[in-house]
């Protein structure tokens, strides 16, 4: 085939090419043409075009022309539309194309195509035929069999234009089944899926391609360049969608801040607000226990809440912050909360809520110090007067004794009444006192140096010195009217005080056995019998249920006392000879007495004649 017939074959590809592309947008308004060659010539359809590609209405054309004139002017104004969008239409005259010339509106068209459909390409440095061949090798790297380097021969296989469909809709087309050795079986594959789903009409031919040494570049071009449009029209729906999917993003976000911050704000405020009605209306307590109580639990409070609302607010102030940021990056408008959860009117409540947090606490420590100040008191005030009381007792317990010693031992006796009866129940309420500061913690007191454990020691000295005081009068006044060697009235007074386990100053049965045995007066019964003793107990007592320390006295003086009787020393000597009717040196010895008493007793009494080396004491005190 010749040049000649090969461009002729490339112009006809070129009319077919062209006419389906202006069609392709020409429908977009209902309008349809059926070749570039002659629905052109009258300017109408070529200005609908241009309107539709270049989103502009070029006005006052006629819309029916009918003469030469108005043809050529209608041509003129879409040839200088054309120009105003900055193409150099080189030499096209109106004139050229109102009578058809088919070079020249080949020319015009190929430059509207290259202005309208290809110049986004275009870049500094770079066409928009170079920019439409980057974008196709960029899109087909990788994809086995595709080198695109041209708009003619790396396309005439198909390969190239399924590798662009595939790339951007792979669901449309297995490309991996497809082979250089088919090359009508691809074209035909691409034209008719981008036809079906892409909205691309068959701009081309498959003979266009198969039959021709070489494909005609602008016709392919258009083609390639309507896929284009559709797949960066997918790219900009693609950055719209991230648009809007980054702005619906930023929204739902945004208004999650928004509501967490709000209804966390609304609960600090809240529990702080509560928290300021409670301690504003709490009383400290009355009694150590409940002030100490109500510290213990306000101590807890600052710990575990508090610290937590005080995190809480930073955490509000740090995410209103974020907030802001967040609506000034995007450039949009500051958020404004209500008035009554803004960070400010959240800083003002908390600083409220420390200022009664404060005066409680203030008011507790107060009330503490108070209560403490009054148990000091409570314990000082007793134990003070008891102490002054004691005094009392002892300096009147000191006074020497004058007069007669009966009226001296009743007045002790009734004084000592009067110390019991006055002080002895006081005891118990200075302990609850003392008790209560311990339990206080409280280790010194300013207004008392008494403890309790020193007033109950004094008050049982006292008590105490009285009873000694009592009867050691009671053993004066026993002393002075017996022979009793002191010695022996300080023992029977001994024995009564230790077995009067109760001091009543009173023995009763078992205690009288006990202070009686312990003198040897009775013995171990061990027949179970009571008869000696409750002879003697009722001997002693006069026919009562206890033994007075005057009666016990007085029974142990006569038993004890150094008397001359005769009866007295019959009994005497019958005690120390075991009822004999004569004494012997064992007796004398067992009688503890000195060797010149025993010289005397043996010269004296006359021998027994009853028992060798003994002696008749019963004739020698018969004698006496």
């Amino acid at each position: 085939m010749s040049s000649a017939d090969l461009v002729g074959q490339w112009e006809r590809v070129q009319i077919n090419t062209f006419t389906k592309w202006c069609n392709m947008h020409l429908a977009k308004k209902g309008q349809k043409i059926d070749s570039i060659l002659t629905d052109f010539r009258d300017g109408v359809r070529l200005i609908q075009l241009l309107e539709i590609i270049g989103e502009d209405t070029i006005p006052r054309y006629v819309k029916a022309p009918k003469m030469r004139l108005h043809q050529i002017e209608n041509v003129g104004k879409a040839l200088k539309f054309i120009a105003d969008h900055k193409v150099n239409l080189a030499n096209i005259g109106a004139e050229a194309i109102v009578d058809g010339n088919r070079t020249l509106t080949l020319g015009m068209i190929w430059t509207v195509i290259l202005r309208f459909a290809i110049q986004g390409l275009s870049q500094e440095g770079i066409s928009a035929k170079q920019g439409l061949l980057l974008w196709c090798q960029r899109k087909t790297e990788g994809y086995k069999g595709v080198n695109v380097l041209d708009f003619q021969d790396s396309f005439k296989d198909g390969l190239a234009f399924c590798a662009l469909i595939h790339k951007h809709r792979p669901d449309l087309l297995d490309y991996d089944s497809l082979t250089k050795e088919n090359p009508r079986a691809n074209l035909d594959l691409a034209f008719d899926v981008a036809a079906k789903y892409l909205d691309v009409p068959k701009l081309l031919e498959t003979d266009d391609i198969i039959n021709m040494p070489k494909p005609d570049e602008r016709s392919v071009m258009t083609y390639v360049a309507a896929l284009y449009n559709v797949f960066s029209s997918y790219d900009k729906v693609g950055t719209a969608g991230r648009r809007v999917a980054k702005f619906v993003n930023f929204m739902k976000t945004t208004e999650e801040m928004l509501h967490d911050y709000e209804e966390r704000a609304h609960a600090l405020k809240h529990h702080m607000k509560e928290q300021i009605k409670a301690l504003s209306t709490k009383a400290p307590g009355d009694t150590y226990a409940e002030i100490r109580a109500n510290i213990a639990e306000f101590k807890e409070y600052k710990i575990q809440q508090k610290r937590k609302w005080v995190s809480e607010l930073a955490d509000l102030e740090s995410l209103f912050s974020n907030i802001q940021s967040k609506l000034k990056s995007m450039g949009r408008p500051p958020y404004v909360p209500p008035e009554d959860i803004a960070p400010s009117a959240l800083d003002h409540e908390m600083e409220e809520l420390t200022a009664v947090e404060r005066k409680y606490r203030g008011g507790l420590n107060s009330q503490m110090r108070l209560t403490l100040d009054n148990l000091r008191k409570a314990f000082a005030d007793p134990a003070n007067q008891f102490f002054s009381d004691l005094q009392k007792y002892i300096t009147a317990l000191s006074q020497p004794i004058e007069g007669d010693l009966e009226p001296a031992v009743h007045k002790f006796q009734n004084l000592e009444k009067e110390f019991v009866a006055e002080l002895e129940s006081r005891l118990p309420v200075i302990k609850e006192a003392e008790d209560q500061c311990l339990a206080a913690n409280i280790e010194d007191n300013e207004y008392s140096d008494q403890t309790f454990e020193d007033l109950q020691y004094s008050f049982d000295q006292l008590k105490s010195s009285f009873e000694k005081k009592i009867m050691f009068i009671q053993t004066q006044i026993a002393e002075a009217k017996g022979g009793v060697p002191p010695e022996k009235l300080n023992e029977f007074r001994e024995s009564f005080m230790h077995f009067d386990t109760n001091n009543d100053h009173t023995l009763d049965r078992l205690e009288a056995r006990s202070a009686l045995s312990s003198l040897g007066v009775i013995g171990v019964d061990f027949s179970g019998k009571e008869g000696e003793f409750d002879k003697i107990f009722q001997q002693i007592s006069e026919g009562n249920n206890v033994i007075t320390f005057d009666q016990y006295v007085k029974f142990m003086i006569s038993i004890t006392e150094d008397s001359v009787s005769p009866a007295q020393l019959a009994e005497a000597f019958a005690v120390v000879t075991g009822g004999k009717d004569f004494v012997t040196e064992a007796d004398f010895a067992k009688a503890a007495l000195t060797e010149e008493q025993i010289r005397y007793l043996k010269t004296a009494m006359p021998p027994s004649t009853i028992q060798q080396g003994a002696w008749d004491h019963k004739k020698w005190l018969a004698s006496h």
